[in-house]
């Protein structure tokens, strides 16, 4: 006979290892209550989800959403999203993408289904259930008694305090693979550090597939099947296929990209090596000695809100759990867990770098506090500890009687630092590069203002985004203005199409999301009505261009110049180059000499590499959207058009100039042109030819100074102060890191031109 086991993913390992040695001769099939479910229901697939995507402009946790929620169907709820949920059901039938088992149900009827590790069975799976052969089977663990918790005023001297005890387990010769750590994700960094310093073998970070620079190559070159073979590791390449098998019902990998980028961010290496972070619903044997780390009201029990797809008085209709019945259940499961673990150590924090704890009330014991006495285990960790407590003892004049031990034991360099980069070998840089650089204008500018800046964020690669919020509104602009003349552009449909393949928005994002496309609605039309004044008949968006620098390596320069308009005539392409703006930016080029603030040379120098016939440049300009501040002298509309007017530099040459811009004598189209009867007025921003060719070439000589400097491995600390200006620091995210002083500041007095 049969048998189905129904037990929770996470212990399912453990448990399937014990049933097997006591009942070997049984035929048992294991699933969890979710697998078994569905199997009865139905289930769903990528295809699934790629068609719903597609078919309601959705993104992927959308239609995670929804899927999810269709199990729930009931017509005791009449209501708009419950509609929403039939309408989306009927869709995936009628063109099955749902998953039935036919033999499923019958084969259930017949065969007993044992239940456990599980502390509380949802009220759905019961109805599920309810017909069918069932038992569920209690856990066999003992109730132990916790007789004290322990606290710590800051979280650092939690896990020294943990990690020491770990250090004396092992010297009791107790197995690595029985001692256990749970801890919430505040904990990792400092685990990860402390852990190192005490020589514990600690396996917490997590590495995605998503994170490997040859992966990330075959995500851009989806159709490129043969970037496989260059993996060599044969488990990261088997689950690489595996994923990309996932999506065989489509040719075109490019349209399930975004699935793809998901499922590898979702799928890591395995790496077995040292003690793994454990969840509280593990599965632990009275031979394990485990450490409950970060027990703060703010982690224990886990709150459920009312903020599902259904509301809570929704629930109460469908006659499923709300969050009130769930957050009992989940007090009383955590305490009967906490309670069935029999060597358990609990600890907490009062303070970390950013917040304040409290003490979880699932547990009312007494409390002891903290205090680190053991010096045995690491001198590393010991000079750290020195540090702090010197530290506490000059700012805050807090003694320490531990202070004079370990001064006398440990000759450390307190408050003396140098902070100078100590320059890397050539051989390890180019190795690190894989002997292939490219460079943008972000990335020279980076290097010009601050050599050591562009090191850790263009080289090292450890990137601070603050504001992603920020960015994507630049890159919702952009992409809106890019697809303005497709054939099929309707703003409504390409924006939603945009902001669906984004992160999920609050409603407050989405207001300022909203209020940002009926700007670029009024962009666009004034953007064709600039049309009217120009008889450049040509454009080109998002234009990629690579220029070749190669040297010791492989060197490109690259940009995207956001838009070129051109007219063919006579066998000349007369150009200009317009780059979006949505934040605050300056045209001048006094910095030039320093390389610093060359946004508009750099796009006239790319525009040089364009694959166009006898380029002849008319203009170069920066185009602001989104500008706050108008001419209040102006009508509103009118101020507001002509802070979309041109900012930049134009050729002096009135015949040449009036092909792009009629109007150039008062100009509607750039911004201070205008001639009188003597010529160009002097505020117009005009060069001669061959003072847009010198341009060119200086910027290429200072593209090639950095590149040569950047492969001599040249990456001091040295900021600008520009007339007292200090343009290198003031919004850079590393200052924190480098601890500039005054003799790293280079600064440049200089008068405006």
């Amino acid at each position: 006979m049969e048998y189905i086991l129904l037990v929770p993913n996470n212990i399912k390992k453990e448990i399937i290892k014990k049933v097997r040695n006591k009942y070997y001769n049984y035929n048992i099939k294991f699933m969890s209550l979710e697998e078994f479910s569905k199997r009865i229901t139905f289930n769903y697939n990528e295809k699934t989800l790629y068609f719903l995507m597609k078919e309601y402009n959705i993104n992927y946790h959308t239609s995670k959403l929804y899927l999810d929620n269709l199990y729930y169907i009931d017509n005791k709820l009449d209501n708009e999203k419950m509609h929403k949920l039939i309408d989306i059901k009927k869709y995936l039938d009628e063109h099955n993408l749902l998953i039935y088992d036919k033999y499923f149900k019958d084969y259930v009827k017949g065969t007993e289904i044992y239940i456990y590790g599980y502390n509380y069975i949802r009220t759905y799976y019961k109805k599920l259930l309810s017909n069918l052969n069932y038992k569920i089977i209690d856990d066999d663990h003992k109730i132990n008694n916790i007789n004290k918790i322990y606290y710590a005023d800051y979280i650092e001297d939690e896990v020294i305090y943990v990690g020491s005890k770990i250090c004396n387990l092992i010297k009791k010769k107790i197995s690595i693979n029985n001692i256990k750590v749970i801890a919430t994700s505040e904990y990792e960094s400092i685990i990860d550090r402390v852990f190192s310093f005490l020589n514990i073998p600690i396996n917490i970070k997590r590495n995605s597939l998503y994170g490997i620079s040859s992966v990330k190559k075959i995500i851009n070159n989806l159709e490129d099947i043969s970037l496989l073979e260059e993996i060599k590791d044969n488990d990261i390449r088997s689950k690489i296929v595996n994923i990309l098998n996932k999506y065989s019902f489509i040719d075109n990998k490019n349209e399930v990209k975004d699935l793809i980028i998901n499922d590898l961010k979702n799928t890591y290496i395995d790496n077995n090596v040292g003690i793994k972070l454990s969840s509280i619903n593990d599965y632990f044997n009275e031979e394990d000695y485990v450490f409950l780390m970060g027990f703060n009201k703010e982690n224990y029990p886990k709150v459920y809100k009312d903020n599902d797809y259904f509301s809570d008085k929704e629930k109460q209709i469908l006659e499923i759990e709300n969050s009130t019945t769930l957050n009992i259940k989940e007090k009383e499961n955590i305490i009967k867990k906490i309670l069935s673990i029999k060597n358990l150590t609990i600890t907490y924090k009062l303070h970390d770098d950013n917040n304040s704890y409290l003490k979880s009330v699932l547990l009312d014991t007494d409390i002891e506090k903290i205090q680190i006495d053991d010096y045995s285990n690491s001198n590393m960790l010991n000079k750290v500890l020195l540090c702090k407590k010197l530290d506490n003892l000059v700012k805050y004049n807090i003694g320490d009687p531990s202070i004079s031990m370990l001064s006398n034991n440990y000759k450390i360099d307190y408050l003396n630092y140098n902070n100078k980069y100590k320059k890397i070998s050539k051989d390890n840089l180019y190795k690190y590069l894989d002997n292939k650089l490219t460079l943008s204008y972000s990335s020279f500018d980076n290097y010009n203002k601050c050599k050591f800046k562009y090191y850790i964020g263009n080289i090292l690669k450890i990137n601070i985004i603050k504001n992603d919020f920020a960015i994507i509104i630049g890159n919702i602009c952009h992409y809106l203005l890019s697809c303005m003349n497709n054939n099929d552009f309707d703003i409504n449909k390409y924006y939603n199409d945009y902001i669906s393949k984004e992160r999920e928005f609050t409603k407050r994002e989405l207001f300022f999301l909203s209020k940002v496309k009926e700007e670029v609605i009024f962009i666009i039309n004034t953007l064709k009505k600039q049309l009217n004044y120009s008889s450049f008949d040509k454009e080109l968006y998002e234009k990629k261009v690579y220029v070749n620098k190669d040297k010791n390596i492989k060197i490109n320069f690259m940009g995207v110049i956001d838009k070129v308009r051109y007219k063919e005539e006579d066998n000349i392409t007369y150009l200009v180059v317009i780059d979006y703006k949505t934040g605050s930016t300056d045209i001048k080029l006094n910095n030039m000499e320093y390389g610093i603030g060359m946004q508009l040379p750099i796009y006239l120098y790319l525009s040089k590499y364009l694959d166009l016939n006898n380029i002849k440049v008319v203009g170069f300009y920066l185009q602001k959207l989104l500008v706050s501040t108008f001419d209040n002298k102006k009508d509103y509309l009118e101020a507001k058009e002509d802070t979309l007017k041109l900012e930049g530099y134009s050729i002096n040459e009135e015949n040449i100039l009036s092909k792009f811009d009629n109007t150039y004598n008062d100009s509607k189209l750039i911004k201070g042109m205008k001639t009188s009867s003597k010529g160009f007025y002097n505020y117009s921003k005009v060069l001669s030819s061959e003072e847009i060719e010198d341009l060119v070439n200086k910027t290429d000589n200072l593209i090639d100074k950095a590149i040569d400097s950047i492969l001599e491995c040249d990456f001091t600390i040295n900021p600008k102060v520009i007339d007292g200006d200090n343009i290198s620091c003031s919004f850079c995210e590393y200052k924190d890191i480098c601890f500039r002083n005054e003799k790293d500041i280079e600064y440049i007095n200089r008068k405006e031109e």
